[in-house]
């Protein structure tokens, strides 16, 4: 029996599977509010807090007193949670779609392979800082050019670091350096799909905030909260879809 000889790769055939592929992000991403309302919870209540804290602040009574309390320690103090929220969030709205679709419990920690994700998360921030490590050492200015090439080296390092999100001990490494490069090419680019919209928006609903009845102020923020919850999904839903994508490849070689 002659060997299956694979469809070639064509221009209308990206373009649908990249189709397929936001379908996916979306689904799954804006799923989360029903299907996991806890995993979304994790980015949404720092968030919701923070924004308490700016409208107790008066941050909201106007654009030039928003800027002026930028910087109050107050609101960094709630600031950090909030970015510590947003962080976790994309690593367990991930993990749960990858454990609905192979088995596992989300938030079972014993499950997570947890040498591959910390290791793949040094080395993936070392690798892309080497060019600020080289001039701190050297004195020496490198070309910001140099942080592009980093980045791509930098590839299989973001897979090795989901690879032990998701508990994948058997993707071997060489597996990741052969062929990650273009699943992690769709995971930047869904990730920028579900990201830069809702960013915009949630830029927006400061601006329409200030200056606003106290009624619309909490309105909007409450719904803002919501937006961020939504960037952590879609962004997690593009980590698990990138990865799942590559790790159902690598086993077929």
């Amino acid at each position: 029996m002659s060997a299956t000889v694979p469809a070639p790769i064509t221009a209308k055939g990206i373009v649908i599977g990249i189709g397929r592929a936001i379908i996916d992000l979306l689904r799954h991403g804006f799923s989360m509010f029903w299907i996991a309302p806890l995993v979304v919870a994790i980015p949404v209540l720092p968030e919701l807090v923070q924004h308490i804290a700016e409208i107790q602040l008066g941050m909201f009574e106007s654009k030039e007193a928003f800027a002026a309390l930028a910087q109050d320690p107050t609101r960094w103090a709630f600031a950090y949670w909030k970015l510590a929220g947003l962080a976790l969030g994309f690593f367990a709205a991930a993990r749960f779609l990858w454990c609905a679709a192979h088995g596992g419990t989300w938030y079972d920690v014993r499950q997570i392979a947890w040498v591959r994700f910390i290791g793949g998360l040094v080395l993936f921030f070392v690798i892309g800082s080497v060019r600020q490590i080289l001039e701190l050492a050297t004195g020496i200015v490198l070309p910001e050019e140099l942080d592009w090439v980093l980045s791509v080296v930098s590839i299989p390092a973001l897979f090795l670091a989901l690879a032990g999100l998701f508990g994948d001990r058997q993707t071997t490494v060489q597996a990741m350096m052969r062929y990650s490069w273009p699943f992690v090419l769709l995971l930047v680019a869904l990730a920028a799909v579900g990201f830069a919209p809702l960013q915009v928006l949630h830029g927006w609903n400061h601006d329409w905030a200030f200056g606003a009845h106290p009624v619309l102020v909490w309105a909007l923020m409450i719904f803002d909260s919501l937006v961020v919850g939504a960037i952590a999904a879609l962004v997690g839903a593009a980590m698990f879809i990138g990865y799942d994508r590559f790790a159902r490849f690598a086993a077929s070689r």
